[in-house]
């Protein structure tokens, strides 16, 4: 049966591949009617969440005895992403040296693939759960998290006492995630012919010394026990428009995933006194704009459905998981929050396959984590 099962979903995983789901754009809609009509050819009755034109969300429930539901949660789409940059086609779903490639083979396609089968089984057996067993599978993740709170707004989750983020999450189980801090910074300076750049002000070299800066200062702020500790990455710097022209304009995008909310304020602390430093010493303008942030999610460890999920690892490996919170964030930010429930962080793969030519995933990975799922959502409390 395992065997056949993990065939079925890697079967499954390679037709979600199949579709292009990139965000952005965002154009879930196809991938979404699909899983959509599979789940109801599967005995559901799967509902579609618009969230904007071209763009919608899967909602599945399976009845079970208690009065409240567990949610598992997915996202359908995927960054882009450049094909000649990979060995393989993204959009193919190859089996190669038994494992599946593909664009969110990892990220989250093959998860996802592993949830619907998980729901679509508990309704071929007949199976009734202890709790309702939900299946949320949402757009616009890789971007805004816009396709879950559409859902978490929807009324269908509102009994939801527990959601379950199938992200790779490499074995591990996390208890909550870190927050995500997106922030823009700029420096405004004065144009010049390239010939006589002592007559402008170039903002390329303020803005990359404020990177540097930056970079050894963030380097500094502490690991705490079970949190890890918080990061920067610059992830996107622009500036000049015409290379015999002194550049008057320079703009660096940052992402921080802060452990705490004094990590927060220290990020910005460091942020508004580098940047003015460097502002005064260039004789340039500074400002700096929060482009989004999620603050960090901690669970209880000692939280009981933490205690089921170790099990249900720990009876179908043979080995306790690690735990701690996750490094990257997820759905949960826009669902946890507005229902005031746990969140569970545990899938195939591993998030360092994400984001990045030839991603992949083994296949007797997706396996082991329909196995976990399966035993988590018809164990007894």
């Amino acid at each position: 049966m395992s065997e056949t099962i993990e065939a079925r979903i890697v079967e499954l995983a390679q037709r979600l591949i199949r579709i292009p789901s990139y965000n952005p754009p965002g154009d879930e809609a196809r991938i979404a009617q699909f899983a959509a009509d599979w789940l109801q050819d599967a005995g559901l009755d799967p509902r579609l969440v618009p969230l904007e034109p071209g763009r919608s969300s899967v909602v599945a429930r399976v009845p079970g005895r208690g009065r409240r539901c567990i949610v598992l949660c997915g996202h359908l789409d995927t960054v882009g992403t450049d094909p000649e940059a990979w060995r393989v086609p993204p959009l193919e779903g190859r089996i190669e040296g038994g494992r599946l490639f593909g664009l969110g083979s990892a990220d989250m396609k093959g998860s996802v693939a592993v949830l619907m089968h998980v729901a679509a089984r508990l309704v071929e057996r007949g199976v009734v759960p202890p709790q309702d067993v939900v299946l949320a599978l949402t757009a616009d993740e890789e971007f805004g998290y816009r396709g879950a709170a559409t859902i978490a707004e929807s009324g269908l989750i509102d009994d939801a006492e527990l959601l379950v983020i199938a992200e790779p999450s490499a074995g591990h189980v996390y208890t909550g995630q870190k927050g995500e801090l997106w922030i823009e910074v700029g420096f405004t300076g004065r144009e010049a012919h390239g010939s006589t750049p002592e007559r402008g002000i170039n903002t390329i070299l303020p803005a990359a010394r404020f990177c540097t800066r930056l970079q050894e200062a963030m380097s500094t702020l502490p690991e705490a026990p079970g949190l890890g500790r918080t990061t920067l990455n610059i992830g996107r710097f622009r500036g000049g428009r015409q290379v015999n022209i002194v550049p008057d304009r320079s703009s660096v995008e940052l992402d921080v995933r802060v452990i705490s909310a004094e990590d927060h304020e220290t990020t910005l602390a460091h942020i508004d006194r580098i940047g003015a430093e460097e502002a005064q010493s260039s004789g340039s303008q500074f400002k700096q704009s929060v482009i989004s942030y999620h603050p960090p999610i901690v669970g209880d460890p000692d939280d009981p459905h933490v205690s089921r999920m170790l099990r249900a690892v720990t009876e179908t490996t043979g080995r306790k998981p690690p735990t701690g919170i996750s490094p990257f964030s997820t759905d949960a930010v826009s669902i946890a929050p507005r229902l005031n429930v746990p969140v569970l962080i545990y899938g195939a793969g591993d998030i360092a396959q994400a984001h990045q030519p030839d991603e992949s995933v083994d296949p007797q990975e997706l396996r082991q984590a329909y196995e976990v799922l399966w035993r988590f959502a018809t164990m007894e409390e």
